[in-house]
């Protein structure tokens, strides 16, 4: 078991399963609009970012990161009430660092909750992890005008193949690893860096899948599994989809996964669907703002005014 880390004078913990629930717990409680404040994003991204949790109140949640290649501790943004006593700890505690204290992952709405403490910091909007939210409603339609490309994608896909969806369970988490493997084999990508990290993460998601509360889609080709989706809910009216992988050999299957997946989502009752970050990859950027978002969700980083 690893040890508790003191830092901004707390007992910092690490994340791991003995405090699973009670993290989960809290975080259900307080719904963020960014997408990093689960349970399942925090043990995924774990081995990368170092997590560490503290409550700093009985209604606040602190979670530390290490921000690679920076060696030294900074936050997440704090979760759920931050009282002024609290506040004022952590800039006290900040003015005695020999670095600069970060916040990343911060909302806007936590900045117009908190103008006091955020004073105390410059803010930047980082647009690579800004999130991006859909209508869950518009994905499961494809509707209008501005639809058509995605909807042409969708009909040469019909004239090619016939698929077949599974809803995603512990029982047939094996495919999804069938579908990575095969998307190993045909596009040979290089492996390393972000795309290392986020395979990890993904295979952490899939080995954890039915304890992190995740749900997902599979699509079946010829009863060979094609493409996937894995999702939760972050809130009662907003579902996150976490990761979403197809085979590009099939033309037009990121479509019909998308597409299957918002179906699902909608016939759930949520409104809204969150497909998270950019990374500030061009390609991606263009691909999530082809389906529309309603708003992009403005991601900030704080770093403190020495």
């Amino acid at each position: 078991m690893m040890s508790e880390h003191s830092f901004l004078g707390l007992a910092f913990k690490p994340v791991e399963p003995g405090n699973h629930r009670l993290l989960a717990d809290f975080l259900k409680r307080h719904p963020q609009p960014l997408t990093g404040y689960s349970l399942a994003t925090l043990e995924a991204w774990k081995p990368f970012f170092h997590y560490r949790w503290a409550f700093g109140a009985p209604e606040t949640l602190l979670v530390s990161c290490v921000l690679d290649p920076d060696p030294h501790t900074h936050l997440l943004q704090p979760v759920g009430v931050l009282p002024a006593d609290l506040a004022h700890g952590i800039v006290r505690e900040a003015a005695h660092l020999k670095y600069a204290l970060k916040i990343i992952g911060v909302s806007g709405q936590f900045l117009r909750q908190n103008p006091d403490f955020a004073g105390h910091f410059s803010a930047a909007e980082d647009r690579a992890v800004s999130n991006y939210l859909y209508s869950a409603k518009a994905l499961a339609q494809l509707a209008g005008r501005k639809y058509s490309k995605k909807r042409n994608l969708l009909s040469q896909a019909t004239s090619l193949y016939t698929w077949s969806c599974e809803s995603l369970t512990a029982s047939n988490i094996d495919a999804c690893f069938n579908v990575l493997q095969s998307i190993l084999e045909e596009e040979r990508p290089v492996v390393e860096g972000m795309l290392k990290r986020e395979l990890e993460a993904l295979e952490c998601t899939l080995r954890n899948f039915q304890q992190f509360d995740q749900q997902g889609l599979l699509i079946f080709v010829q009863g060979k599994p094609v493409a996937f989706s894995i999702y939760e809910a972050i809130s009662p009216a907003v579902v996150a989809i976490h990761f979403e992988r197809a085979l590009r050999s099939y033309k037009g299957l990121y479509q019909v996964i998308n597409w299957e997946t918002a179906k699902v989502i909608a016939a759930q009752g949520f409104e809204f669907i969150n497909r998270e970050e950019d990374m500030g990859d061009a390609g991606l950027r263009d691909a999530k703002l082809s389906y529309h978002p309603v708003e992009i969700i403005p991601a900030f980083e704080l770093t403190f005014k020495k």
